[in-house]
């Protein structure tokens, strides 16, 4: 296999585990516990459904894995026609948020230890919710979102102005960005809180990115250089 097409796979692999990440995200409102930021309701939802922790968890670590050699093999793909500085700056971002998916990973295999602090005591257990929630989501996974977003969107223009990708994957490239601009300029309260819904399926819209770029790269030939130039 190419390496061109080893990252296609790859990069799909991330688009389809981030979707199971995405569906065990919205668990707890599905289910009734709709409040995610109040400890007791979502110990209560750990308690009673602790495999949306732990199948949240190992689709994190998928991606986190796919991710890397994704990155590696998009790299490959741009090396023969783009700065080198471009490459290695593009690669440095998808590997920064393979590192946030990860330690969201490992976070979201905690549902173990916080029900056992919980038992312990009450208090300490959803001090130990607000914690990992703090640490996670508001941490680990926007960092994550962040990172993705700057990657998706460095191999974008990377990829039009090398002539190395389609300018399909540039188009469906608007996704990234706007997510982009949303984890930038939302903290900063410069955007307009009627936009928050955009932002939100921004996310999916990242993830339809992520699969558009994986079937590019898994039509490249074999037989065909790495960075064979294309164009739309």
């Amino acid at each position: 296999m190419s390496t061109a097409r080893a990252g296609g796979l790859a990069i799909v692999v991330f688009a389809v585990a981030g979707v199971a990440w995405f569906a065990q995200e919205l668990a707890p409102a599905a289910t009734g516990f709709s409040d995610t930021d109040d400890p007791a309701v979502m110990l209560r939802f750990i308690r009673e459904h602790p495999e949306a922790y732990r199948w949240g968890g190992l689709a994190l670590f998928v991606m986190a894995a796919s991710l890397v050699v994704a990155a590696f093999a998009v790299a490959d793909h741009l090396a023969t026609a783009a700065s080198s500085l471009a490459v290695r700056t593009t690669t440095a971002f998808g590997l920064l948020a393979a590192a946030f998916f990860f330690g969201q990973g490992v976070l979201r295999l905690s549902g173990g230890p916080l029900l056992h602090i919980d038992g312990l005591n009450r208090d300490w257990g959803e001090a130990a919710y607000l914690a990992t929630q703090m640490a996670g989501v508001h941490g680990f996974a926007q960092g994550a979102l962040l990172g993705l977003s700057l990657w998706a969107t460095a191999v974008s223009v990377t990829g039009i102005r090398s002539h190395t990708l389609p300018t399909l994957v540039g188009i469906v490239g608007i996704f990234p960005v706007l997510r982009l601009t949303g984890s930038l300029l939302g903290p900063l309260e410069l955007l307009p809180e009627d936009l928050w819904i955009v932002f939100m399926a921004s996310i999916v819209g990242t993830l339809i990115w992520c699969l558009v770029l994986g079937i590019v790269l898994l039509r490249i030939p074999s037989s065909l250089p790495v960075a064979v130039p294309m164009r739309a």
